[in-house]
């Protein structure tokens, strides 16, 4: 079985990045980008998470990286162009939490020069389906490369499983005695200081409200200066504020509105989310933890204690503001090297 060169492969991820911009205008000028752009619009209607809105952010910020110069910098402090090596099986269960999140994965077996053997999330299995076609069409090579199923995947050298805290034992029971990356549940935080202005903290709506929060790079929780004034993020997400207007996060707000005020707990109504001061990290839907701070001091203790929950920090000197969902494609999930992984398998 002869597959791409590596520049070939380059080229073809490429190509699909033009197909995925060209999807994310009002106007698609190609087929394919047509075709695409209509499927990212009415996936809403069997996964209500996925509006449009949302889909279309993420196939725009996945392209933005799928260029030829991002991806040869990408590659370069690796050797995935050797010849005559042994082509290996990747096992990919994907995850449906936010659209196209298990792209990377399918990205990094791929141009390496593997076989992606997929196991789809039902809650997104049409994206990465249009994606494959489009590369496949790009590249007729790449069909005997993907193998995309909606039921349990066998026969590959090693693993790679996306999913929560508890099925990460059934991905241990099942797949671990191949090589594996198990993922688990993760969250993000933003860290808000007495320098931090209004349109820091409007570009923070960004880091929050993108995929409903359902993103392991969805800031969850904030650390606040002691005498912060909660009441200014009262103008700050606005722009969000049609998000309550989508039945399955609305819900989720009156609910945990309805249950905090049966409790007796204290919460600030910001009328988009709920805040709640919390030392935890994972929050539910439509809720956002917080935390007061005296000295940075503490927070660093308290983000070392907690580094195998964080995702990503968000705030001066690490994430800039607005980017946390724009991540580049060396910034791994769970900080675990998918490409050096898969070279290792070698």
């Amino acid at each position: 079985m002869s597959g791409p060169g590596l520049s070939d492969r380059i080229a073809a991820f490429s190509r699909l990045g033009e197909v995925m911009m060209d999807a994310c205008s009002s106007d698609p000028v190609s087929p394919q980008g047509s075709k695409l752009r209509e499927l990212a619009l009415n996936l809403y209607k069997s996964n209500p998470w996925f509006i449009p809105q949302f889909v279309i952010n993420s196939i725009e910020a996945l392209a933005l990286n799928l260029k030829e110069d991002i991806l040869e910098k990408w590659l370069a402090p690796y050797s995935v162009d050797q010849q005559n090596r042994h082509i290996l099986k990747l096992g990919v269960v994907m995850a449906g939490n936010i659209p196209l999140v298990g792209f990377h994965d399918f990205l990094s077996v791929l141009i390496t020069g593997n076989i992606f053997l997929g196991k789809t999330s039902s809650k997104d299995t049409e994206l990465i389906n249009a994606l494959a076609s489009i590369l496949i069409e790009t590249d007729p090579r790449f069909k005997d490369y993907i193998i995309l199923k909606e039921d349990t995947i066998d026969g590959f050298d090693a693993v790679i499983a996306t999913g929560s805290n508890n099925s990460s034992r059934y991905f241990e029971y099942y797949f671990g005695s191949k090589p594996h990356i198990f993922r688990k549940n993760r969250n993000s935080a933003a860290i808000i200081d007495s320098e931090t202005e209004d349109y820091d903290l409007e570009k923070l709506g960004k880091d929050i409200f993108y995929y409903f929060g359902l993103g392991c790079r969805s800031v969850s929780k904030l650390y606040l200066p002691a005498d912060f004034k909660i009441n200014r993020l009262k103008n700050n997400w606005t722009a969000y504020s049609d998000l309550l207007s989508y039945i399955p996060y609305h819900n989720n707000y009156k609910y945990n509105k309805a249950l905090y005020s049966l409790e007796n707990k204290a919460y600030y109504d910001h009328g988009l989310v709920l805040l709640k001061e919390d030392a935890g990290f994972s929050s539910p839907v439509s809720v956002l933890n917080y935390s007061l701070y005296k000295n940075e001091k503490d927070i660093k203790t308290d983000l070392e204690i907690r580094k195998d929950q964080i995702q990503t920090i968000v705030g001066k000197g690490y994430t800039p503001f607005g980017m946390s969902q724009f991540p580049a494609l060396n910034d791994y999930a769970d900080g675990i090297d998918t490409i050096k992984f898969i070279q290792n398998l070698s």
